[in-house]
């Protein structure tokens, strides 16, 4: 690697510190808001501040309604877990309004690498992160969490153990269900733009199928708020369709637009490694 090279990869490298930083102060901002923020609005309009009830009460409160099994009891093990969940499901909140504004950074990030003609879509790769993070985060809510609290319930109540539960392990796992869910549908975009760089193909996105499906499978297992298959099918399986509609897409979008060298090159080097491999033998 030359001198240059090696700088021009610390460049790109500070360049995403910047990138993420400025992404970071402005959750911290939005997450700070989110706190403060009084659970009835108009009351900042009439400056009535006299019944103030914190927005997040009203969320976390939401959230237990929502989501938890009835019967179950969540409890504080420790003077801190309340405060942690206000901070948590703040932070949540915050990453969650502020998706546009990570999506055009990171746009702007990888707008060098793109052709004149890309670099006009930047609102269209804003809006595409944007709803395909809602999807994820969407899902995860109405399908997902519902589904492995319940799940996990059914164990406890056939047990004969009474529900009680700790706050701080079920915000947890909210929390990163919601946030995993949503970064985890995103990826289809991300299969998207290799192809569109051309440092993949349509056939070979097409050809690994299975191996995407097993790698799948393996993610979803670590992403998964808990340890049972239930929650891992409920998001592998509609990742996969979306998976399939993309090679969709992309076979129509992609279909007699092939640069001819680089199909050129590809075929180059096929033959170079064919006459390699006879020359060994």
């Amino acid at each position: 690697m030359t001198e240059d090279e090696e700088q021009s990869i610390w460049d790109h490298l500070e360049e995403l510190a910047q990138r993420l930083r400025r992404v970071l102060f402005v959750i911290v901002v939005a997450t700070l808001l989110i706190v403060i923020l009084p659970s009835d609005l108009g009351g900042i309009l009439r400056l009535d501040f006299s019944n103030y009830r914190p927005l997040i009460s009203a969320m976390i409160e939401y959230i237990q309604y929502s989501l938890l099994p009835q019967g179950v009891q969540l409890l504080a093990f420790n003077w801190l877990d309340t405060f942690y969940i206000y901070i948590l499901v703040a932070i949540v909140l915050g990453t969650l309004v502020t998706m546009p504004y990570t999506a055009f950074e990171l746009f702007k990030f990888i707008a060098p690498a793109l052709y004149p003609h890309e670099r006009r879509s930047m609102y269209k790769f804003v809006f595409v992160v944007t709803v395909l993070f809602s999807i994820g985060a969407v899902y995860a809510w109405l399908v997902l969490l519902p589904t492995t609290f319940n799940v996990l319930y059914v164990f406890a109540f056939q047990s004969n153990i009474l529900p009680f539960f700790s706050v701080k392990d079920f915000f947890n796992m909210v929390a990163f269900g919601v946030l995993g869910s949503g970064v985890f549908y995103t990826f289809p975009l991300v299969i998207w733009m290799l192809v569109g760089a051309g440092l993949i193909s349509v056939d070979t996105v097409k050809e690994n199928r299975k191996q995407l499906f097993l790698g799948l499978i393996i993610v979803t297992a670590v992403l998964t708020p808990d340890p049972t298959p239930f929650s891992m099918l409920l998001m592998s399986i509609p990742f996969y369709i979306l998976y399939e509609i993309t090679i969709q897409v992309l076979s129509r979008t992609k279909k007699g637009r092939e640069d001819p060298s680089v199909q050129l090159g590809i075929q180059a080097s096929r033959d170079l490694l064919s006459r390699q491999q006879d020359s060994d033998t």
